[in-house]
């Protein structure tokens, strides 16, 4: 198994325990990470929003890490989370695919893919349901989420 795999499962462990003070050594300091909901974070907000999330998550919550590799430069992971999404209290289970960069064995570039309608269907009920596949309900779930992180970067002194 590659070192860079070996990254990949200990993230996802750690994640799915809620250690994310572990999580942050995973990154390069100029890393960028996209996915539907957070599109655009860099540096240290990227590490914070895995705190963030991991301070946040429910107790029931499970981070359950399907598949994984790595080489020297890329890795992929599927992984699936399962939560109480804290704003309704509606259960998801959202099927995630990543792919990650790797330089000097530290995370670069990673990008999440997931069904942002299928996500907020499961998240919001019937406003998902009925308009989750609109620019203004996805729009909605990405400042909410963006306000979100920013404070509690604030909160916790991490700059972005």
């Amino acid at each position: 198994m590659h070192p860079n795999e070996t990254k990949i499962r200990d993230f996802y462990k750690n994640f799915g325990s809620r250690n994310s003070a572990n999580l942050s050594e995973f990154y390069s300091e100029e890393v960028e990470f996209s996915d539907p909901v957070f599109p655009n974070l860099k540096g240290g907000a990227v590490s914070g929003m895995w705190a963030m999330l991991s301070e946040r998550m429910d107790p029931n919550a499970s981070i359950e890490l399907v598949e994984a590799s790595a080489d020297t430069e890329t890795g992929k992971a599927y992984w699936v989370a399962k939560y109480l999404f804290s704003k309704t209290g509606r259960q998801v289970q959202n099927h995630i695919r990543t792919e990650f960069s790797f330089k000097n064995g530290k995370v670069v570039k990673q990008k999440d893919r997931f069904p942002f309608w299928k996500w907020t269907r499961m998240a919001l009920g019937m406003p998902g349901i009925l308009l989750g596949w609109t620019p203004l309900v996805q729009g909605k779930v990405r400042s909410e989420a963006a306000r979100n992180l920013e404070h509690y970067l604030r909160k916790k002194g991490i700059s972005a």
